[in-house]
């Protein structure tokens, strides 16, 4: 049983790096925030002036927080807690919902981790009791490229380098994970 989840965790492993190799330079072009045109008069153009210099002494500030905690203010987590992707993507309402409770009774053993369930099931009660993130997949339909996709790429690039476990490992013993950024998560 082990050796499967191993094999289940190694699989969504090289699947979110083979998602984040991609970049979606149409999604990026589109909100890119373009530089306006410097205004008229010397007021507005000091102000532009001490804007810039203020930005640059911003971005050389060593001590810059964390721009988005996983972390939610109802779940009892560290502040500098570091995601760990709770993969649920095509897995039906019960089966998440008794994994999903299995693992939040667990989670005390993860003091380090945020929980961040990817999902496509849309049963947000439940998510709002547990306290966890939430990143939900709808499918739309249109043309062009599948929503789901196009998040799913956005996620893997926002999480890099993230553990990530299935959802159903909530339902197995996870006693004999060795290996990969998974590693040593439970001691159960």
């Amino acid at each position: 049983m082990a050796a499967s989840l191993k094999e289940e965790i190694n699989a969504l492993e090289r699947h979110l790096r083979e998602l984040a190799a991609h970049t979606d330079d149409e999604l990026v072009e589109r909100y890119l925030i373009k530089r306006s045109p410097r205004p008229k008069g010397i007021y507005w153009q000091l102000r532009g002036m001490v804007g810039t210099v203020l930005r640059w002494f911003q971005a050389k500030w060593p001590w810059r927080p964390d721009p988005w905690p996983v972390s939610l203010k109802k779940q009892p987590t560290d502040a500098q807690a570091k995601p760990l992707l709770v993969w649920a993507v095509g897995t039906s309402r019960e089966t998440l919902r008794e994994a999903c409770t299995s693992l939040s009774e667990r989670w005390d053993s993860l003091p380090g981790f945020a929980p961040v369930l990817i999902t496509d099931v849309a049963d947000f009660a439940f998510f709002s009791r547990l306290g966890w993130l939430v990143e939900y997949l709808p499918r739309l339909a249109g043309q062009g490229e599948p929503y789901e996709e196009r998040k799913l790429k956005y996620l893997a690039r926002l999480y890099r380098g993230a553990p990530v476990i299935p959802v159903t490992a909530g339902l197995k013993d996870c006693e004999g994970i060795k290996t990969g950024p998974a590693a040593n998560l439970w001691r159960a």
